[in-house]
């Protein structure tokens, strides 16, 4: 059995271990107010240069994003077509208020996919971390929502992920917990 929960609380994490269920995934859901918060300037690495999503780049945010995550638990190992095809399947994505940044010495580095009110993605390669790339690209993608009319940027972020502290840093506040819970296989069981 696989229970999920879009609000998990202390009264339901208790509720769940109780029934004998196990945690195996958690997320949580930030917003930035972009109708009463100050959009954080973006500091990019030096050199840094910009393209915005459009057919012909696709591929290239595709190799970011596969850099960016191959090593982490649960990856999909998608190709790019089918990475692709799940981005600009969403109607509301936004291509304009979607950045990948290439830099001196590391080449394209991060990336960042939006849709109307949602921070979709945000990668950044490992030769390229640790020189405010990650919040140059959040800021960009927050800066350009507003100029399109948004007053509002959610997003969510697997709770083992550092890049919540830099998502806080930047002015997102928590919303709330995503989790799923699955109770344990019986020993000997498929």
């Amino acid at each position: 059995m696989t229970v999920e929960t879009e609000s998990l609380t202390a009264d339901s994490l208790r509720l769940f271990h109780q029934r004998g269920l196990r945690q195996v995934f958690a997320e949580d859901v930030m917003r930035f107010d972009l109708g009463a918060r100050r959009v954080p300037d973006a500091v990019w690495p030096a050199g840094t240069t910009l393209a915005v999503w459009s057919d012909a780049e696709a591929e290239r945010f595709f190799r970011v994003y596969e850099a960016a995550f191959r090593e982490r638990p649960g990856f999909p190992g998608w190709s790019a077509g089918r990475w692709i095809a799940g981005v600009t399947g969403d109607d509301e994505f936004r291509p304009g208020w979607s950045v990948l940044a290439t830099v001196p010495g590391v080449g394209d580095a991060g990336f960042v996919t939006a849709a109307v009110g949602w921070i979709v993605q945000v990668g950044v390669v490992p030769a390229a971390r640790g020189r405010g790339l990650g919040a140059a690209l959040v800021s960009e993608a927050l800066r350009r929502m507003r100029a399109g009319g948004a007053d509002e940027a959610w997003l969510d972020v697997n709770v083992d992920n550092p890049a919540s502290g830099l998502y806080r840093r930047l002015g997102f506040e928590d919303r709330g917990r995503r989790a799923r819970f699955r109770e344990p296989r019986a020993v000997g069981s498929a």
